[in-house]
């Protein structure tokens, strides 16, 4: 798997790609530029304040299924392998140099590399998403998951050596427990887009409630009150989307290892219209409150 545990593949070429933190986020500012014009344009035509944070929980969800789905098959792999016997190998080194392989037996071949195969090909290999995320070749894979020198001398070797066999079940731990750590990650960022999506809901609510017809019939004190409250929504609003901004500045940590916030944010919602599920929301809401203040401040002006 390409180490979804710690960042996938396609995460770690965009983070070579942006040669700092900061020069790859210096894209949020003009996005929020930009998402300002975009909301002025959508909001008389169809205003949902949480859809794209819900569309980012559900890409949430989709990647934790997956990434549960890769641990549990590491740990199916390593329990088939753990049942697999080794042949002790005596000689010269001749491939996979620093794991044991060798070129002479001290006892009768097996074909337990072919057996590594069929269960890797059977746990790891077997997940649903397999062949739309990855789609690759045994070797390959195996490499991406456990490295080369490791792949290495499953390939090129006929017999499963007990060193060989060692490097493969603590390489599947470790994949596990990457996995979890990266399980960690994304349970935090659910959290914070379930947060936001309770106060875009409320504060929605509150914009609507104010808001209304024939507002110019109201008493002033009552649109007075009216304005008092949105004013009040929108500081909430602002302050919660300036916390998301400096979080997003702190980038995301996997356990121990900090990663830019621009290449995970990329990677976990490509299927989405906004990088930034949160501001893309919270600038569109932010523009409706907006609309519905210069209605308010209209009524008011017209009952002085």
């Amino acid at each position: 798997m390409p180490a979804k545990h710690g960042l996938p593949s396609n995460v770690e070429q965009g983070l070579q790609a942006c040669n700092t933190t900061f020069g790859c986020f210096e894209v949020v500012a003009v996005s929020m530029l930009a998402m300002l014009a975009w909301a002025g344009f959508s909001a008389g035509l169809l205003f949902a304040p949480r859809a794209n944070v819900r569309g980012a929980l559900a890409a949430i969800g989709a990647e934790c299924d997956s990434v549960i789905a890769e641990r549990d098959a590491l740990a199916h792999f390593a329990d088939q392998l753990g049942e697999l016997p080794t042949t002790q190998l005596q000689g010269t080194s001749v491939q996979g140099a620093g794991i044991g392989v060798a070129s002479t037996t001290s006892r009768p071949p097996n074909d337990g590399m072919a057996a590594v195969e069929n269960a890797y090909r059977e746990t790891v290999m077997a997940v649903d998403h397999y062949e739309q995320d990855y789609g690759e070749p045994f070797a390959q894979h195996l490499a991406t998951e456990f490295g080369e020198e490791i792949a290495g001398a499953v390939v090129a070797n006929d017999q499963l050596t007990p060193q060989v066999k060692s490097a493969l079940l603590t390489s599947a731990r470790e994949g596990q427990h990457q996995r979890e750590k990266y399980l960690e990650a994304m349970g935090r960022e659910r959290e914070r887009l379930q947060e936001a999506d309770r106060l875009l809901g409320s504060i929605a609510d509150t914009c609507e409630s104010v808001d209304g017809n024939r507002l110019r019939r109201r008493p002033f004190e009552e649109l007075q009150c009216r304005l008092d409250r949105l004013f009040e929504e929108r500081e909430r609003l602002t302050d919660a989307l300036q916390e998301r901004q400096e979080r997003l500045h702190e980038g995301i940590t996997f356990g121990w290892d900090r990663r830019d916030t621009e290449s995970v944010y990329r990677f976990l919602y490509r299927d989405l219209d906004a990088t930034y599920p949160v501001l893309a929301d919270g600038t569109n809401l932010l523009e409706r409150m907006r609309d519905v203040e210069s209605r308010l401040t209209t009524a008011v002006t017209a009952r002085l």
